[in-house]
């Protein structure tokens, strides 16, 4: 099974720099609109992040426990993505982009059909993908033979919705065209969530499963009794009773 979701995670950086004017400068609002950025004194440099959520990670490997294969596609840059994935549990740590585990929309979308189906396995991160990405990547792993899951909260997400398996939407941030389109909403946004409808459906399945089971041995059971006595007693020792 595949589990591919989309992220948004911006790392932004800015720099604190000055520079030594003279006071008559200083007061000319047309000189400070045309000041030079050169031979500037850098101050300091603060990055500010959106950090993964806590219980990302642990999602992440719960699912890949139970034998789901969890990618990211996303349009972020492709190495803020890959630090994202990493961080998650996607990646590991001395996957590189020659590894093939990472790769553009305009890359994937550019293979060969023979290409694409030879790797779409083999990929885990996608970046700076389109809608249609990620409708080409669905197909691909259905015509392999996989059941897909995909997660998304914007109308341009509805096409992959409808093709997958299994289709999970935000509850908070995704819109009615998204839900519409889904199969499963997510009322926290929360990726952990997905780890627990999977554990619960397989729950429920492993309990019908078993229930069926018992059913047709008891009846089968009763059955083979009663006919038996029949043919060779003449009565019948099971009653409904």
């Amino acid at each position: 099974m595949f589990l591919s979701f989309d992220t948004i995670k911006i790392t932004t950086y800015i720099a604190f720099a000055h520079k030594q004017v003279s006071e008559e400068e200083n007061d000319n609002a047309d000189y400070l609109k045309r000041l030079d950025e050169d031979n500037l004194s850098l101050l300091g440099l603060v990055g500010i992040k959106d950090p993964c959520h806590p219980g990302a990670k642990k999602a992440v490997e719960d699912c890949q426990h139970a034998r789901v294969n969890v990618k990211m596609i996303t349009g972020d840059n492709v190495f803020t993505v890959r630090a994202i994935a990493t961080e998650c549990g996607i990646l590991k740590p001395n996957q590189d982009l020659s590894s093939g585990a990472v790769v553009e929309g305009e890359e994937f979308r550019n293979y060969t059909h023979e290409v694409r189906m030879e790797n779409v396995e083999r990929i885990r991160v996608m970046a700076r993908s389109s809608p249609f990405d990620k409708l080409l990547m669905v197909q691909c792993l259905k015509l392999k033979g996989h059941v897909v899951a995909v997660t998304g909260d914007g109308t341009n997400d509805a096409p992959a919705l409808k093709e997958v398996d299994i289709g999970l939407s935000m509850g908070i941030q995704g819109n009615e065209v998204a839900k519409e389109s889904s199969d499963i909403v997510i009322l926290d946004d929360n990726f952990s969530s997905v780890a627990t409808v999977l554990r619960w459906g397989r729950c429920v399945y492993t309990n019908v499963h078993k229930f069926i089971q018992f059913q047709l041995t008891v009846n089968v059971a009763a059955l083979v009794i009663n006919f038996v006595a029949a043919v060779s007693a003449g009565e019948v020792p099971v009653t409904a009773v």
